[in-house]
């Protein structure tokens, strides 16, 4: 079903502007067929030049950029608003609004990719190198308590025969030891 263009009067009468500037605006792009499509795209359009997209990303600090990417976030959401109601309306510009749509979607991405960059650059994740001597050190102290483990517990664990007991605990920590350095030596590839 195709819908009837409006005239250039009755877009301008509807969305508060005179007839010529409607006709600018759809040479830009604005839907003719819908006050509502006309709406929509106006409402996008001004989301967009209203985002704070900087020319250079190095300008932003982290807490703008930060708010760049929410901001961002909103837009695309919008955008891709516009498009799928541009595809349910039949509308014949849905094209021009998937591709606003994807260029959006791409800024966005664009934005955190670059956030992730500084994180990575602030050094705000660990080095391999220190996660992997911190879990060293961690396994050691847990290695060591295992071996203290027989003695302090024995009595507690078997009141009647604490060197049963013992020679039960000290099997498991073996066992578990053992287990312990198969998993590390089959993951240290």
């Amino acid at each position: 079903m195709t819908r009837k263009r409006l005239t250039n009067a009755e877009l301008g009468a509807a969305l508060g502007v005179s007839g010529q500037r409607v006709g600018v605006l759809i040479r830009e792009g604005m839907p003719a067929d819908s006050v509502e499509a006309a709406l929509a795209w106006r409402e996008a359009r001004r989301a967009t030049a209203q985002a704070p997209i900087p020319s250079r990303l190095d300008s932003l600090d982290d807490g703008t950029l930060a708010s760049t990417i929410a901001r961002h976030r909103q837009l695309v959401a919008t955008a891709q608003g516009v498009w799928e109601s541009a595809m349910a309306g039949g509308d014949p510009k849905q094209a021009t609004y998937q591709t606003a749509y994807n260029q959006s979607l791409k800024t966005l991405i664009n934005l955190e990719e670059e956030q992730e960059r500084r994180a990575v650059n602030a050094k705000d994740f660990i080095k391999r190198e220190v996660a992997e001597a911190t879990m060293r050190e961690l396994m050691a102290d847990v290695v060591s308590r295992l071996d203290k483990l027989a003695l302090e517990v024995a009595e507690k664990a078997n009141p009647d025969n604490p060197p049963q007991a013992v020679k039960a605990l000290e099997a498991w920590v073996r066992s578990t030891r053992q287990q312990l350095t198969e998993r590390v030596d089959g993951d240290g590839e």
